[in-house]
């Protein structure tokens, strides 16, 4: 199976056209979208819009599974809850593969509408880590690990969540793929045996492309057909 995760959407109606056909041209099995549907966060009736746009264009080609971003608005996990796709607070099965996902983010500066205390965010996963059936195991965040190459601002400073860090370290999971911080989009990184990569925003054609067997992860720049 080939799964396309993108990210950090933030309005880019174009990218995800161009996503879509991407998806055709290279016979993608399943999307992963991991949220942050709208420029900004502060007009909730728009984050709906852009967020029911991308399900709309987007579930008819490929296997749809959605996160909400931290910029996204409680709405949107009602949104993709009724249309049965929701990864958040969710283990997908596939292909042998237990994929966890957790939506939202860490506390940040910005107050954004979906930021979760880091004790919530190691208890989410800890529990979704005993529904998981398989030892192959992929964590599908919208936020990254603490200290590592993918939650670097351009400061120097690591914004990433420590209780993601901490998980990965007692766990080990197969990969943690990430997004979120913009500046960091590309990078790749390890916890231990985990590898760790940040999607990267949509608008520069950033995406991670999972093959489940072999069980292989690889960031990408999409190419048009």
């Amino acid at each position: 199976m080939k799964i396309l995760c993108i990210a950090d959407i933030h309005g880019d109606d174009d990218g995800i056209v161009f996503a879509r056909n991407y998806v055709i041209d290279k016979n993608v099995d399943y999307i992963f979208l991991m949220g942050d549907y709208s420029v900004g966060f502060k007009d909730p009736n728009q984050n709906l819009a852009d967020a029911e746009y991308a399900l709309d264009l987007l579930r008819d080609d490929a296997k749809l599974y959605a996160l909400p971003g931290n910029c996204d608005q409680p709405g949107v996990v009602d949104i993709i809850t009724k249309h049965g796709i929701s990864l958040h607070e969710q283990v997908a099965e596939i292909d042998g593969v237990s994929f966890i996902g957790l939506g939202g983010s860490n506390p940040t500066p910005f107050g954004t509408p979906m930021e979760y205390p880091e004790e919530e965010i190691y208890k989410k996963l800890a529990q979704l880590l005993t529904k998981a059936k398989s030892d192959k195991r992929v964590f599908i965040t919208h936020f990254p690990p603490h200290n590592t190459k993918c939650d670097k601002v351009p400061s120097g400073a690591h914004v990433g969540s420590a209780s993601l860090r901490r998980i990965i370290e007692e766990k080990q999971p197969f990969a943690c793929i990430c997004s979120h911080i913009h500046e960091s989009a590309g990078a790749e990184d390890t916890i231990g045996t985990t590898k760790i990569v940040n999607v990267g925003m949509l608008s520069h054609k950033n995406a991670v492309v999972i093959e489940t067997k072999p069980l292989a992860i690889e960031h990408t720049i999409m190419r048009s057909p």
